[in-house]
């Protein structure tokens, strides 16, 4: 027997436990997970509706500790949640689509793609360098990096996810899923990782290295998991993977959207096939918003105020900044250090994409992608109304990085890499 007070404050932490069990069970959640969960001396049932036409489930969880005896107290929590958590490196990074020579890289060491893992190193890659390069770096980036250039001159790739996201039935995916690497784009999405060019150059104009990389956005309509630009052949680093023919001759076929991080200046406004003809403003380090050039061919996709409806943003825009170099020390972003990129493409209903960028964001929250960044003003903030069929033609996208070399050199790591859709 036992004095009622003593009942009353057993019932009361028997309730207070009730409730962080059904807070575990929401925890626990993910599309598909339900039923009941034994935890302790207690357990949570799982029930789910949905997804709705945003790919959201309403979740309840009912926490339960106790079960049959006179203590017993429940607790039901019920929650909107996301089919699934960002796409991160950390979870999906074996989702990305390994570059293939002769199509999405002209040499195997282009790209190299690092688990968390230490696994068989790729095509073109001894196993002692492998394992230096993995165990160098395991700690820096945990939870699995990509490597552009690898060193290497004349060098261009291209890698996508290739993998699913949410809940596609019969395999017709809502807004913000994505099956084999397309991706119903929805109302937009948003990106970040941070990246690291390893070599520095503090040299006058800015030539010592090569030549930077875009993270883009493309019609999966169009293009194929193998897309990638650059030159036929030879040497164009300037393109960055992301303009030209590329290794396979077809290149990265229109609607398209980029952003381009680019270190080596081009400032030259000839043809777009030769050398020298990015129309960049000036030495300094830049990143820039992209779309295509024109029609004709696609040697000017990168090419700034190339193209019309919606043509490259000019270097006078809002599409375009610059990071001039100071008086002591290295050109932007050539500094060994780690930066910083968070990419936000909102897209409305009536045809009007707005890409907003922010290089090494400071505000609370600049990581997290499952919000729009409101902290501080971005570096880039360009708006464009793409045709109607533009515009339908970006209804599904792949998304991915691009990468261009020359005849200098890069190395360049990116990591901490999370993206998720705006709904």
């Amino acid at each position: 027997m036992s004095p009622s007070a003593a009942q009353t404050k057993l019932a009361g932490v028997n309730e207070t436990r009730a409730y962080y069990m059904a807070l575990s069970g929401l925890n626990v959640w993910s599309a598909g997970t339900t039923g009941t969960y034994s935890l302790a001396d207690g357990s949570f049932t799982l029930s789910q509706t949905g997804p709705d036409a945003s790919g959201y489930y309403t979740v309840t969880s009912l926490g339960c500790v106790d079960p049959g005896k006179a203590s017993e107290a429940n607790h039901t929590i019920s929650a909107r949640r996301k089919s699934a958590k960002p796409i991160t490196f950390e979870d999906n990074i074996d989702d990305f689509i390994l570059p293939k020579v002769g199509e999405t890289t002209n040499n195997a060491r282009s790209i190299l793609v690092f688990d968390r893992d230490l696994t068989d190193a790729p095509p073109g890659v001894s196993q002692s360098d492998w394992a230096t390069l993995w165990a160098t770096n395991v700690d820096r980036y945990a939870g699995g990096w990509m490597r552009f250039g690898s060193g290497l001159g004349d060098s261009t790739g291209a890698i996508w996810y290739g993998g699913d996201y949410g809940l596609c039935p019969q395999g017709v995916c809502p807004d913000g899923a994505c099956k084999d690497g397309a991706c119903n784009l929805g109302q937009g999405l948003r990106a970040y990782f941070r990246f690291a060019f390893s070599d520095y150059d503090a040299s006058a104009d800015s030539t010592r290295c090569a030549d930077g990389f875009t993270f883009a956005v493309v019609t999966a309509a169009n293009d194929p998991a193998t897309a990638c630009g650059g030159p036929a052949s030879g040497s164009r680093g300037e393109y960055l993977g992301y303009a030209g023919p590329g290794p396979a001759g077809v290149g990265i076929a229109p609607p398209k959207i980029a952003v381009e991080v680019d270190i080596y200046p081009n400032t030259g406004n000839g043809k777009p096939s030769e050398a020298n003809s990015r129309a960049d403003a000036s030495n300094a380090n830049h990143v820039a918003v992209l779309y295509w050039g024109g029609n004709a061919n696609s040697y000017d996709d990168n090419t700034h105020s190339a193209g019309n409806k919606p043509g490259n943003p000019g270097k006078n825009s809002s599409g375009y900044y610059e990071m001039p170099k100071t008086a002591v020390g290295a050109n932007g972003l050539e500094d060994g250090l780690l930066h910083a990129l968070r990419l936000e493409i909102h897209r409305t209903s009536a045809g009007v994409y707005r890409v907003k960028t922010w290089i090494d964001p400071q505000g609370l929250g600049n990581s997290d992608v499952t919000a729009d960044y409101a902290a501080e003003p971005p570096q880039l903030d360009h708006s464009a109304t793409l045709s109607e069929a533009d515009h339908a033609g970006l209804k599904t996208i792949r998304f991915g990085w691009t990468e261009g070399t020359g005849g200098q050199t890069q190395t360049v790591a990116v990591a901490n890499f999370s993206l998720d859709f705006r709904h």
